[in-house]
């Protein structure tokens, strides 16, 4: 296994999968929020649901997939099965594009694949870097990952230009670039020999063995209360939208809805840009605090939605800010929490870590969603900004107090 710092070949072959695989997601992922709620007629509400669903599916699996990758010792086979659960969803998009099945099942089992592999992913990761560059391997990491996340939207743009309305062709398009994603962590990513044992040998990777840790609990609980007031990228673009059209009923006027996936591209513009420069500059300053400063940023976000930013200007604005966000946080987690959670057991507790904000993250999206329907869109992004400085206000005091690196890294 090789240690060389951030740009070992672990890093950067599953960098390689993850860059692939992004292109493939995010070409069906930037053109969902407008299907569902133009195509379809979704209400915010119903959007809310369905976002609520889409993160307990990303949720179901996490822990599973951890628990297998430690207890075998084979995180590569683990995480390569979530890719290949993905990938077969893509298949089942193409179908659903070309006769009468419901695409949204897909959508979710995709995010079961990605519960499955992300733990393992992240693990193996960590565990092919030396702790000091932890941050920067993160980093290189979630550039290559932004750099699909960039591309992916790009090239539905472009389908959508050529052939209006042809979405079994992006389908198909996302399905090939999931192919080479599977095939690239089958091929170059190798085990980490730290996590090579004999079969049967047993680890204790129970849900009360990590949250028994006191630096592992603390961070759990701070991500879960951050997760509850982050609401995902979807509602952020449909706000922008809804402004965009002066206040109409969702779909009418505004931007043409073939530009909608450029709002995706912009902050992913500004995650590659900022990820690796980012979690360098973490393992400097310390990790905990970065984490803590991308959720103001976050916050920043909300604040600039409520002046309903309907200029070029002011969207760029918010997508920056949300793309800087990304570059702070993404990564900045598992980094984060890798320091507290042994390496024979890392896939599982950084599986029950990304566990919690998942399912937070669903109560969140489910709220937000409901009290946009209900009280309208500023007044739900008055309510997150508020909870969210007020637990990044608790974790700064934490961060700040705490000299204990191994505890909080800061």
């Amino acid at each position: 296994m090789s240690r060389r710092g951030a740009f070992n070949r672990t890093v950067l072959a599953l960098g390689m999968t993850s860059f692939f695989m992004d292109i493939s997601s995010e070409m069906v992922t930037a053109v969902v929020p407008l299907f569902l709620t133009v195509t379809l007629g979704f209400t915010p509400a119903a959007f809310g649901i369905y976002q609520a669903g889409y993160e307990l599916a990303n949720a179901a699996l996490r822990i599973v997939g951890g628990t297998i990758a430690d207890r075998t010792g084979r995180p590569k086979e683990t995480a390569t099965a979530g890719y290949a659960v993905s990938t077969v969803t893509r298949a089942g998009l193409v179908a659903s594009a070309l006769v009468a099945i419901p695409a949204v099942p897909f959508l979710l089992i995709d995010r079961l694949g990605k519960g499955l592999r992300t733990g393992p992913r992240d693990a193996m990761i960590s565990l092919a870097t030396p702790r000091k560059a932890w941050g920067a391997a993160f980093g290189v990491h979630r550039t290559m990952d932004a750099a699909g996340a960039l591309l992916g939207p790009l090239l539905a743009f472009v389908v959508l230009m050529a052939l209006p309305n042809s979405f079994d062709s992006v389908f198909v398009i996302s399905l090939c670039f999931a192919l080479i994603s599977v095939a690239v962590i089958g091929t170059f990513v190798r085990n980490p020999t730290t996590q090579r044992r004999p079969m049967g040998q047993k680890v204790r990777t129970s849900i009360v063995a990590h949250w028994g840790s006191r630096g592992f609990r603390r961070i759990s609980v701070l991500a879960g209360a951050l997760g509850l007031f982050s609401i995902g990228d979807g509602f952020v673009y449909l706000v922008i939208w809804d402004h965009a059209r002066d206040g109409q009923t969702i779909g009418v006027g505004g931007f043409g809805s073939q530009y909608f996936p450029l709002l995706f591209v912009g902050t992913a513009v500004a995650y590659l840009v900022t990820a690796t420069p980012l979690g360098k500059l973490a393992d400097r300053i310390g990790r905990g605090r970065m984490w803590v400063a991308g959720h103001v940023v976050l916050a920043g976000v909300y604040a600039v939605l409520l002046t309903h930013p309907s200029s070029t200007l002011g969207v760029i604005g918010v997508l920056v800010l949300l793309g800087l966000h990304y570059g702070a946080t993404d990564g900045m987690l598992p980094a984060l929490a890798s320091g507290v959670i042994a390496p024979e057991v890392r896939s599982s507790g950084l599986s029950l870590l990304t566990t919690i904000v998942a399912s937070s993250r669903a109560v969140s999206a489910l709220l937000f969603g409901l009290i946009w329907g209900w009280m309208g869109a500023d007044r739900a992004l008055v309510i997150a900004a508020s909870g969210l400085c007020a637990v990044a206000l608790a974790a700064a005091i934490h961060a700040i107090s705490s000299p204990d690196q191994s505890e909080f890294d800061v």
